[in-house]
């Protein structure tokens, strides 16, 4: 098997610092990917780009074993480790912000719908999003308060005092 050029091997515990590292020294976060290994293993890449170079850092995880989060480092990783941890099973443990497994299956099925307040129709979260003006990456709780990162750019939604956009 032909290996990726540019790819160090560190172990789970080493990644955010690993991470921090290439942050420190100008390189961007691209993507993670997550490759199934015989047993429940899991290879987990995490790609780098810095002047139209790409850089690797490979992660060697066992069945039971877990990847932590370097949301810490890159803000925006949140998004690929929900995930990887949602579509493909892979336990990442210290989350920035956890979408609890309902990242992309709150917008694919009836679970978790949220229903207008004495409706008896469902509106799917996307839905509730776009129609608040929301990007569809804000996550809103049960109790339909929008749940962001700090960092978020996305506008909050007008709650009717008349501080938000739209007011």
């Amino acid at each position: 098997m032909r290996r990726l050029p540019d790819c160090a091997r560190v172990e789970p515990a080493d990644l955010p610092a690993a991470s921090a590292g290439l942050r420190a020294t100008g390189w961007r976060l691209v993507t993670a990917s997550c490759v199934p290994r015989p047993g429940g293993a899991r290879t987990v890449l995490y790609h780098f780009e810095r002047d139209e170079r790409l850089r690797h850092l490979r992660v060697e995880v066992p069945a039971e074993g877990a990847v932590p989060s370097i949301g810490g480092v890159y803000p925006g990783a949140f998004l690929v480790e929900n995930e990887m941890r949602e579509l493909q099973g892979l336990a990442v443990s210290g989350l920035t912000i956890d979408y609890g497994g309902r990242l992309y299956r709150d917008f694919d099925a009836t679970e978790g719908w949220i229903h207008e307040p004495g409706g008896t129709e469902p509106i799917a979260p996307l839905e509730v999003a776009g129609s608040l003006g929301l990007d569809a990456c804000v996550p809103v709780s049960d109790e339909g308060r929008e749940v962001r990162a700090v960092t978020s750019r996305v506008p909050p939604a007008t709650d009717g005092t008349g501080d938000g956009p739209g007011s």
